[in-house]
């Protein structure tokens, strides 16, 4: 059930857009902050409340709050009951505060989704009847409402028309950094990209319908030597005669995989071979850009219609200077995907070895901007059969072997 159609439902007992629009919606400040900002946008309530602890040596809840407040805009005022740290070892304190701040408040909708522990037995312990205590459920997508004496209904669909990873991600403070290929929401620009797509997914098809595994091998041989650095240029006596070898054994790995592509658009298949390759660059990892885009580009055919956003290679940024450790983007996601519901989904091609950073998510920020609900996903050259016989695969698999 979407917002409209909520919104467009006979007052019959079910759950409508304007259901809690007598209600002061309260929620708890949390790093996820998606999950105060769904019901927020999903309903129409008559006030809102924050819950937050202003001294806290372990979370930063006033960035958690500015991060929130600058998405939402101007247009919702957000009023907040405040904690110190040491209070919140104290159930009858937070029950007290509560109450004593939100006396009068005839309806509250609580969303207890992002709450310590000590706030939701609170909640729990001073709901009102009327009250509605909420709960999204991010595995299922479902949003839990337990009201009227212990009645729970489950609002099964949440989803928010016009969300985007912009806004995902600087609901918890991050930003997409500004680059050549920034941003490209592929729902939006699905008929814009049609020529590379189509070429993808036929490039995919022609790769999977390959059953001789001599071919196999040797075609992954050589799209894996795509991923090869240029030489160093020490020392520099040689560094010229190296880099002439480089290109010549480029060139022949390039001839080859279109020798046993042969069935896909030259032109364009040369044009793809030397994706990530520019003038000086020392790192080419051509392989890299092509699966990221064959894997992509499968995934966006199957969601289409069904996302709210979806892009390649989306390099990230702390939304604040003194967050930054440097220059350098925080993370570079090599396909992000946003739900409806916001979830985030983020695939990490890996086209040749994986180290224990990447394995966690960098940073860890796949779960920073999305939070225990967030799901990193590995995507490898391999096929299912041959993931499931690894030991039986030759030493030209070696690096993805380890990756898996």
């Amino acid at each position: 059930m979407c917002a409209e159609d909520m919104n467009n439902e006979r007052d019959d007992g079910k759950v409508t857009k304007e259901s809690f629009k007598e209600y002061t919606y309260v929620m708890v400040s949390t790093l996820n902050q998606m999950v105060n900002y769904i019901p927020l946008k999903h309903f129409t309530f008559k006030e809102v409340v924050n819950i937050t602890v202003d001294d806290s040596q372990y979370a930063d809840n006033a960035k958690w709050d500015t991060n929130l407040t600058d998405v939402l805009g101007s247009g919702v005022s957000i009023s907040p009951i405040t904690f110190k740290q040491s209070e919140i070892t104290n159930l009858t304190t937070i029950k007290n505060r509560l109450n004593e701040q939100l006396k009068g408040k005839e309806k509250i909708f609580w969303n207890i989704t992002g709450g310590q522990r000590p706030f939701v037995l609170a909640i729990q312990q001073i709901a009102k009847e009327d009250d509605v205590i909420c709960y999204l459920e991010g595995n299922n997508s479902q949003m839990v409402l337990l009201q009227n004496n212990n009645e729970i209904k489950d609002v099964k669909s949440y989803s928010l028309e016009g969300l985007t990873i912009e806004t995902a991600l600087k609901l918890m403070g991050f930003e997409i950094k500004d680059t050549k290929t920034s941003h490209r929401n592929l729902i939006q620009k699905y008929d814009e990209v049609k020529e590379e797509r189509e070429f993808y997914l036929k490039f995919l098809d022609e790769y999977i319908k390959i059953k001789d595994s001599n071919i196999r091998e040797k075609l992954l041989k050589n799209l894996i030597h795509l991923n090869k650095n240029y030489p160093s240029e020490n020392p520099n006596d040689t560094f010229t005669s190296r880099v002439k070898k480089f290109e010549e054994e480029r060139k022949t790995a390039k001839t080859t995989i279109k020798e046993i592509l042969k069935n896909l658009d030259s032109t364009q298949l040369e044009k793809e071979l030397e994706q990530g390759k520019s003038e000086g660059d020392k790192k080419v990892k051509s392989f890299g850009f092509i699966l990221e885009k064959l894997a992509g580009y499968k995934i966006l055919e199957h969601a289409n219609g069904k996302i709210a956003d979806i892009s390649f290679g989306e390099k990230i940024n702390y939304l604040r200077e003194e967050d930054r450790v440097d220059k350098k983007p925080t993370d570079e996601f090599d396909i992000a995907l946003l739900t409806k519901n916001g979830k985030f989904m983020i695939f990490e091609c890996k086209s040749g070895g994986m180290s224990g950073d990447v394995a966690k998510s960098t940073n860890y920020s796949t779960y920073a901007v999305s939070g225990v609900y967030g799901l990193p996903i590995l995507i490898t050259p391999l096929l299912a059969s041959e993931i499931s016989n690894l030991n039986t695969l030759g030493e030209e698999y070696e690096t993805i072997k380890s990756a898996v």
